[in-house]
């Protein structure tokens, strides 16, 4: 069995591609207003288990309050205690619906990203494949499967292919 020698991986590209992308995440969050940046940390804040005991520890303190004391201030059935958690649900729920609407814009920003990478990378293979073919005729070497790989050395007509996909989902 041959052993192939693979080149090491080069971890200064790696750890470069990692700092642009936390800078890109850091400067899209310095963009963000005051007010977006605050209900971001309150959105984030809601979904950990942090939240739920400090939010159960407050909601036992009123029923303690309530039940043991001789002039509760919220008696059963506790109907400011329903205001307040309700009134609470009302803006948790629009710092967490704030906070998946500017993810969504991040993924989408992400997936234009992969889409313009992967239209490079096509081309570039597109290229490479192009000039093996021209390499092979130089040299008059017959490339086996040569029908596929022409077809595969030819530009890939994007527009087209988006088209054809939307007409399947339509039809889907």
């Amino acid at each position: 069995m041959t052993v192939v020698d693979m080149a090491p991986v080069d971890h200064s590209t790696i750890n470069k591609n990692i700092e642009a992308i936390l800078q890109l995440e850091e400067d899209d969050e310095r963009q963000l207003p005051l007010l977006h940046r605050i209900s971001h940390k309150v959105g984030w804040f809601v979904g950990t288990t942090s939240f739920v005991i400090i939010e159960a520890t407050f909601v036992l303190f009123w029923l303690s309050l309530n039940v043991v004391s001789d002039r509760p201030f919220d008696p059963y059935p506790f109907p400011l205690l329903s205001v307040v958690l309700s009134f609470e649900a009302v803006f948790l729920t629009s710092f967490v619906l704030i906070r998946q609407n500017t993810m969504d814009r991040q993924s989408q920003r992400r997936n234009h990203l992969d889409l313009q990478i992967n239209l490079l990378a096509e081309k570039e293979a597109t290229n490479v494949l192009k000039a093996l073919h021209d390499i092979a005729a130089h040299f008059h070497i017959q490339l086996s499967s040569e029908g596929q790989s022409k077809e595969l050395a030819q530009d890939t007509p994007v527009d087209r292919i988006a088209q054809d996909l939307r007409s399947k989902e339509k039809h889907s």
